[in-house]
C-alpha cells in the first residue's frame, strides 16, 4: 500500500488540515456570494446547503465510519502494539487518519471504486459531506480514491487537487448516524455494507452513543427481529474466530453470512442448553472446513439441527466422553431434574470435537457422514412411497372429475376412450400386487 508523503507544514498534510485552518478556511469560503447549493435532506427538513471547493488534503476521515467498522477491528487484532481505543481517541492523529485512508482503500480497490476513477472522464458528480469541523460524513472512499490517484499522478488527475463539499451545520452523532443509513442506500457508486460490517457498526454505535438495539432499527429502516438476528450473528462469529485463535479477523467471516443465519435461525429450535452448545460447535466445524464438507453451509447446518440425535449419537462412539460429577446446589439437584432435560454429556462432547485439529477433522467427517445417511434414507423413503403417492394424486383428479366434470355440458368425445386406459393400467398394477403380494 502506497504511503502517502509526510507534511512538511501544517496545510501540507495529505491526510487533512489542523482544525483551526479548516474552520477557518470554512468561514472564508462561506462568506462567497452566489455560491451553488446542495439539495439535502437532514435533521427532519430538505434543506439547501451552499457548495464550497477545498483543497483536496483539507478534509479528516470520520473514523466511526461504517463501512470499516470491521475492518478496524481487524486493524487492532493485527497490530496487537495499537492501544484498544486507537480509532476513537484522537481522530486528529496523523497516524490514525493514515490507518483509516489505507483501510478504506482496501475496500474501494474490492469494490471496484479506485478502476472506476482510474478512467479521467469520470470525475466528481456530486458534493462530499463533512460535519462542520471537516470530518467526511459521506464519500470516505471517493476522497481515499481521488488522494491516492492525484498523489501518483498529479498532473493525469489533476481535476482532483480541488474538491466540491457541503458543510453541514451543528448536529449530534444520531443526525449524523441517520444520514449515514440513508444515504448508503441511495443508488449511486457506493457500495452494499458486508454483513459483518454492518453489524460491527451496530454494536459500535451501541458503545459509542449508547443507543439500543430499538434506536439502531429505526435509523437503519430495520425491524426489531432483524436487528436481533444480525446482532446474534455477529455474536456467533464473534465466538467462531475466537476459537480459531483469530478474534476480529473479520475477514474471515465476510464469505459466510447465510452460515450464520442458518445457525441463528436453527439454534432457536433447540431447548437444551447442553444441545445447543453442541449444535453449535458442530457448525463451526462445518464453516471452518467448508472446503472439504461438500455442499452448500446453508443447506448443511439446518440438517445437523434436523439429525442432531444421529449425529450426537455417532460423536460419542468416536469421542467417549464422561459426564462432569454433579455439585450440591445444582438445579437439578434442588428440584429433581424437572428444570431441564439435559444430556450431561453434551457439552463434554462438543469440547472434545473442537480439542484439537484432528478431533475437528474427525468430526467432520462423522457429521457429513451421518447427514449423508440420512439424505439417502430419505430418498429411499421417497421411493418406496412414489406408488402410493402417485395413486392418491391420481384418485384425487378422478374425483375432481367427477365432481365437477358430471355436467350436462360437458363434451364426451374421448371419455370412454380414455376410462379404457385407466383400466388397463390398474389390471396391470393388480397384477403385479398379486405377484408380489
Amino acid at each position: 500500500m502506497n504511503q502517502l508523503t509526510l507534511p512538511v507544514g501544517p496545510k501540507d498534510s495529505p491526510l487533512g488540515w489542523p482544525l483551526a485552518a479548516r474552520l477557518e478556511e470554512f468561514a472564508k469560503l462561506h462568506g462567497q456570494k452566489n455560491l451553488p447549493t446542495d439539495r439535502v435532506e437532514f435533521q427532519g427538513k430538505i434543506r439547501d446547503f451552499p457548495i464550497i471547493t477545498v483543497p483536496l488534503n483539507l478534509p479528516k476521515y470520520r473514523l466511526s465510519n461504517g463501512r470499516t467498522a470491521s475492518s478496524q477491528s481487524e486493524f487492532l487484532a493485527k497490530h496487537p502494539d495499537r492501544p484498544s481505543n486507537y480509532f476513537v481517541a484522537d481522530p486528529e492523529l496523523l497516524d490514525v487518519q493514515q490507518a483509516q485512508h489505507e483501510l478504506l482503500l482496501k475496500l474501494g480497490e474490492k469494490q471496484d471504486l479506485l478502476k472506476y476513477f482510474l478512467d479521467t472522464a469520470n470525475k466528481q458528480s456530486n458534493p462530499i459531506l463533512l460535519d462542520e469541523n471537516g470530518f467526511v460524513v459521506n464519500g470516505n472512499r471517493r476522497l481515499t480514491a481521488w488522494r491516492h490517484l492525484y498523489t501518483n499522478g498529479p498532473k493525469k488527475y489533476a481535476h482532483f487537487a480541488h474538491i466540491d463539499v457541503v458543510v453541514l451545520p451543528h448536529c449530534d452523532e444520531k443526525e449524523i448516524d441517520r444520514l449515514e443509513a440513508r444515504l448508503q442506500i441511495q443508488q449511486d457508486i457506493k457500495a452494499d455494507y458486508s454483513w459483518d460490517a454492518e453489524a460491527n457498526m451496530m454494536v459500535q454505535k451501541m458503545k459509542l452513543h449508547g443507543f439500543s438495539e430499538k434506536e439502531i432499527g429505526d435509523i437503519y429502516g430495520m425491524k426489531d427481529a432483524e436487528v436481533r438476528e444480525l446482532l446474534l450473528m455477529r455474536e456467533y462469529a464473534d465466538e467462531y474466530l475466537k476459537s480459531l485463535g483469530k478474534a476480529d479477523h473479520w475477514s474471515l467471516v465476510v464469505e459466510n453470512e447465510m452460515a450464520f443465519q442458518k445457525l441463528v435461525q436453527n439454534l432457536s429450535k433447540i431447548t437444551s442448553a447442553g444441545e445447543q452448545d453442541l449444535f453449535k460447535q458442530a457448525a463451526f466445524i462445518l464453516i471452518e472446513k467448508s472446503e472439504t464438507v461438500g455442499r452448500r453451509l446453508y443447506e448443511a447446518i439446518p440438517e445437523i439441527q434436523k439429525y442432531l440425535p444421529n449425529v450426537k449419537s455417532k460423536l460419542k462412539e468416536q469421542f467417549p466422553v464422561k459426564a462432569p460429577e454433579s455439585k450440591k446446589g445444582d438445579m437439578e439437584d434442588l428440584f429433581g431434574g424437572a428444570v431441564a432435560k439435559n444430556d450431561p454429556l453434551d457439552i463434554p462432547l462438543a469440547a472434545a470435537i473442537m480439542a484439537t485439529p484432528e478431533s475437528k477433522e474427525k468430526a467432520k467427517e462423522i457429521i457429513v457422514e451421518v447427514i449423508d445417511a440420512q439424505r439417502e434414507l430419505k430418498k429411499e423413503a421417497q421411493s418406496a412411497n412414489f406408488l402410493i403417492n402417485q395413486l392418491a394424486r391420481a384418485n384425487g383428479f378422478v374425483q375432481s372429475a367427477i365432481s365437477d366434470g358430471l355436467k350436462a355440458e360437458t363434451n364426451r368425445t374421448g371419455v370412454e376412450t380414455q376410462l379404457a386406459e385407466l383400466e388397463k393400467r390398474i389390471a396391470h398394477i393388480q397384477k403385479w400386487l398379486g405377484e408380489n403380494a
